[in-house]
């Protein structure tokens, strides 16, 4: 593991296709990057600080191309274990009216969902301050979950910080399947959780957004952000509750602009910013991720942000 790595994610990467012109006869699909925790890690260094990720991967052309990514941005692969019998997974993304999308996926029984305790054992965690997972960490497999506790436990155990990306995906598992292992977390281990609003109503929280974050605050973690979409986001800890919209951008699409938002956070705490910085700094990336096709195609750098920040004339001291 290269010095210097403050950051380590664990997850699923993908390749995503996306298109919006489906209804014609040969519709053209774009190629990116994907996979939330990989997308974290990504933002993570473009934003200035040094990454890692843990996952399994196959042999195929798409794990070359993600690799190759990986480590054209510099992000750090040594704990990242090779499959030769299972695929990489793929997903696409089919551009609807007001901004959805139609997301098919491709990914049963891929190499990252046979990662398992005995691949979590050999993974080194020196140096790392933050490690991040979400719920499509633990969903995509049993072993994957077991794994993920195995991890965190690790990790609590050494001192180092636990960020928490609920992510809820219907295709992937039950409502109460997921309300039991996201609340488990959040509770023993999640010292940062990061949810939407349709994520909180699920888990069975009430109110507004500040509302939310308080209650999620009681139950342990340190600091909560409740993603708000295009009405931007609530940040919250022990210090106090700060909310700040999204910023006028023309948007192309909105892929990966809640993992943008998430890396910028946890940038923002090993920063120590202050809640009203780490707020506008989360949505001034998140906005500007959104200029682009795919999730990794409009990460900014840190100097790309700065320059936005300073041009929309946002709070940055």
């Amino acid at each position: 593991m290269n010095k210097g790595i403050e950051v380590m994610c664990f997850g699923e990467p993908l390749i995503g296709f996306f298109t919006k012109n489906i209804s014609e006869e040969q519709p053209t699909f774009k190629a990116a990057i994907g996979g939330d925790s990989s997308n974290v890690a990504l933002a993570v260094k473009k934003l200035g600080h040094f990454s890692a990720y843990t996952t399994r991967m196959g042999e195929d052309v798409f794990a070359k191309k993600i690799k190759k990514y990986w480590e054209k941005e510099d992000v750090d692969t040594s704990n990242v274990f090779t499959d030769n019998v299972h695929q990489t997974g793929i997903y696409f993304a089919i551009f609807q009216a007001k901004g959805k999308h139609n997301f098919i996926y491709k990914r049963k029984n891929s190499a990252s969902a046979n990662y398992t305790i005995e691949d979590a054992k050999k993974v080194s965690l020196n140096q790392i301050k933050v490690f991040h997972l979400s719920g499509i960490s633990q969903a995509i497999s049993k072993s994957c979950l077991e794994a993920s506790f195995y991890l965190m436990r690790k990790c609590k155990k050494k001192g180092i910080k636990i960020s928490y990306d609920l992510n809820y995906r219907n295709a992937l598992w039950g409502e109460d399947y997921f309300n039991s292992i996201a609340w488990h977390t959040i509770k023993h281990f999640a010292n940062l959780v990061c949810l939407t609003l349709d994520e909180a109503r699920l888990m069975g929280l009430k109110g507004d957004p500040e509302k939310i974050a308080k209650t999620v605050l009681k139950e342990g973690p340190e600091y909560v952000a409740v993603k708000l979409g295009k009405k931007g986001c609530v940040f919250g800890s022990s210090d106090g509750i700060e909310r700040c919209h999204t910023f006028n951008i023309k948007s192309i699409e909105t892929t990966g602009a809640g993992d943008a938002s998430t890396a910028a956070i946890i940038v923002g705490l090993l920063e120590k910013m202050k809640n009203k910085q780490i707020v506008y700094f989360a949505n001034a990336v998140a906005s500007m991720v959104c200029k682009a096709i795919g999730s990794t195609d409009g990460q900014p750098t840190r100097k790309e942000v700065q320059k936005f920040m300073a041009i929309e004339k946002l709070f940055t001291d």
